[in-house]
């Protein structure tokens, strides 16, 4: 196991798969951070009766038709977000650092930019890789 999926199990995560594979038992919930529509019907298939899908980006591109019994069918839901208050960045905070929520980043100057996508192209970078303008930088 490579790249993101060995990086989500390193994490801690309790099952680790594709965007276009079922999870291993049907889901109460799911966010969708990607700004891709086509993921929003595979989302909703994954969810158990009554699940919410978040749909946490600023942007999405169209969504395909959705087909009722297939994606809405037994309370399911679709909520979207706008933007995080403070206090929602506050709570947040707290729940991360109540469940030892772990992350992985990469930091590199913005002069780096080139070698950060090279990075993530050869499967290099573990988590996310963060561009941080050269004057902020250490």
């Amino acid at each position: 196991m490579r790249g993101v999926p060995y990086l989500a199990a390193q994490l801690g995560a309790a099952s680790v798969q594709g965007a276009a594979d079922a999870p291993p038992v049907p889901l109460d919930s799911a966010i969708v951070f990607a700004p891709v529509g086509e993921l929003v019907p595979m989302a909703l298939e994954a969810l158990d009766r009554g699940g919410i899908l978040s749909l946490a980006c600023i942007h999405l591109t169209d969504v395909p038709p959705l087909n009722y019994q297939r994606h809405l069918f037994y309370e399911r839901e679709i909520r979207s977000v706008t933007a995080n208050t403070r206090r929602e960045a506050r709570e947040f905070l707290r729940f991360a650092a109540e469940h030892r929520i772990r992350v992985s980043a990469n930091g590199y100057r913005l002069s780096e930019a080139q070698r950060a996508l090279t990075d993530l192209a050869d499967d290099r970078v573990r988590g996310a890789a963060v561009l941080v303008p050269d004057r902020f930088s250490p």
